[in-house]
């Protein structure tokens, strides 16, 4: 690093460091240590027990208790009594899309904490699912009574993206030659089999899979390949699958924009095979989850490719988003628009991506720290379930939980709760003025380190035992927008 990068950043270390120290406007933002302590008191105690690694470990389970023990369902727990109907038929089946981001919240929680423990269950989750990934028929997408399903032709482009996600985070912080190899097979998978060239887009199934979803055409089909490992593991290819990656992106990026987006209310739909009806608010995925993400992972894209106007596209456009799903009674964010109203109630998961972005433009727009301020604190006093339960899924926009509000199923895991720790910690710490300590186990030579989906320099690495703590400086600066 030259002398000029280090004495700039010591210049932005001193003045943010005097402004927490004058009680200036980050004096009440959660410390990265508070989400350190977040990571390892509030959410791996449920992830720690032998029912959650599963049979043999790395079989992780799709269900279990709120008190983290395994779902028996001759006996089943109160809350797994009676779950909801669109739960309720689910609970014989094991989903691969579940065990990998159980990999991905293992592999957060060494990346934050240097525990070698978690490190081997993310390796013992990874081994399961890339043993699953086949060149000609992608991963299944659930197991029920030991047989795989559906059909190859029945799998969805999101399942796949998924049945990755824990792969990618682990590969990302060894550079595993293994998982280097499995990821290219299947991101190629994916775009020679689901790739449509009359639609320009990613099908949902495969064209000759069942008539009704050949039909549909989702945004989540395009946009979590960004999401899930595409835009985390790219920087590391070798330079052929490198450039091949980058077409991808930038396919995937035109399709959201030309196919998904409403340039007119700065959002992006869910679906649009049912015309009007996809439009409706309230429609299947038409809510700010998905379309802060949209902005988020095109935002990412743009930087990635070096694409400046993308990047401007998904920096403003998300900023716009922000500003309409705070809730300023609760401080904290909404979850859906419904015409000029806001759905002030709270769904994890949007809560995180809305968190994340937030992130993401607070080390440009300092300012945006007190909005953060607040929204984290919602997080963790009221989103964050008590003894080391998780986070709820859902809370009413005063923060209550109903009663028995699950927290694992067919689409609830810890990636959600675990990359919103990992992305807050990185930005206490950038807006504090202090590096960031994050954990690899490199299998090869690699200075092409960085935080996470962020940008910052290394300032030390650490090595032992074949394990790396390396210090980032991560530039907080106002954009030149």
């Amino acid at each position: 690093m030259s002398s000029r990068v280090v004495r700039m950043l010591l210049a932005m270390c001193c003045v943010l460091a005097g402004l927490l120290a004058s009680g200036g406007a980050l004096a009440g933002l959660p410390t990265g240590e508070r989400w350190l302590t977040h990571v390892k008191q509030d959410l791996l105690p449920f992830w720690s027990g032998a029912a959650a690694m599963g049979k043999p470990i790395g079989n992780f389970p799709t269900f279990r208790c709120n008190d983290g023990s395994a779902f028996d369902p001759e006996a089943p727990c109160e809350e797994l009594k009676s779950p909801p109907a669109w739960i309720r038929p689910e609970l014989g089946r094991s989903y691969v899309r579940m065990q990998a981001r159980q990999t991905y919240a293992y592999g957060v929680a060494y990346h934050l904490t240097g525990d070698v423990r978690w490190l081997e269950l993310a390796r013992a989750g990874a081994r399961r699912t890339v043993a699953l990934l086949d060149p000609q028929s992608g991963s299944p997408t659930w197991f029920e009574a030991g047989r795989g399903g559906p059909e190859p032709a029945a799998r969805t482009a999101q399942d796949q993206s998924y049945a990755v996600v824990g792969i990618a985070m682990l590969y990302y912080l060894t550079r595993d030659p293994a998982l280097e190899q499995a990821l290219i097979a299947h991101q190629r998978y994916v775009f020679s089999r689901y790739w449509d060239a009359d639609w320009s887009m990613l099908r949902w199934v495969p064209k000759e899979g069942p008539a009704d979803e050949a039909a549909k055409q989702e945004l989540v089909a395009q946009l979590d390949q960004l999401n899930a490992y595409m835009l985390l593991v790219v920087p590391y290819l070798p330079a052929e699958a490198r450039a091949a990656w980058h077409e991808g992106i930038r396919r995937v990026a035109r399709a959201l924009i030309d196919k998904f987006h409403d340039p007119a209310r700065g959002i992006f739909y869910g679906t649009l095979e049912r015309g009007a009806e996809s439009r409706r608010d309230g429609a299947r995925h038409n809510d700010f989850g998905h379309t802060i993400k949209a902005y988020w992972m095109l935002m990412l894209a743009g930087r990635e490719l070096g694409d400046a106007e993308l990047e401007r596209f998904g920096h403003d456009g998300g900023a716009k988003v922000l500003d309409r799903a705070w809730d300023a009674e609760s401080g904290a964010w909404g979850s859906a628009w419904h015409g000029q109203e806001v759905d002030t109630s709270k769904s994890w998961w949007i809560y995180a991506e809305l968190d994340q972005m937030a992130s993401f433009l607070a080390l440009e727009r300092p300012e945006l720290a007190s909005r953060l301020e607040s929204s984290w604190r919602f997080w963790l006093t009221k989103m964050t379930a008590p003894n080391g339960g998780e986070i709820y899924g859902w809370v009413d926009p005063t923060g209550a939980a109903p009663a028995n509000s699950l927290r694992i199923h067919q689409w609830k895991n810890g990636y959600h709760s675990f990359e919103h720790a990992l992305v807050s910690y990185l930005t206490a710490q950038a807006l504090a003025g202090k590096p960031a300590t994050l954990h690899f186990a490199l299998q090869r030579e690699d200075k092409n380190l960085r935080p996470y989906l962020m940008q910052g320099k290394v300032v030390s690495v650490k090595s032992r035992d074949g394990r790396q703590a390396v210090e980032f400086a991560i530039p907080v600066q106002k954009a030149n927008r």
